[in-house]
């Protein structure tokens, strides 16, 4: 029998790199998994999130309804 040494590795494959698109049942699940992506973040990405929401928020916050 073969003894499986250091040069024998397992490859694995990582989900964020797949093609294909996420789908969720509720809503929740989806904010859900959207913050614990986000919780991996690095500092700046997380910063460049926080100013296109803010830019988003100003935005809409200027918006006028029409009816």
């Amino acid at each position: 029998m073969k003894e499986y040494g250091e040069n024998n590795k397992t490859s694995f494959v990582k989900e964020e790199d797949s093609p294909y698109m996420k789908t969720f049942s509720s809503q929740e699940e989806a904010e859900q998994y959207n913050m614990i992506q986000n919780v991996h973040l690095s500092d700046m990405e997380k910063f460049k999130l926080f100013c296109r929401m803010m830019r988003i928020g100003k935005m809409l916050s200027s918006a006028k309804i029409i009816k």
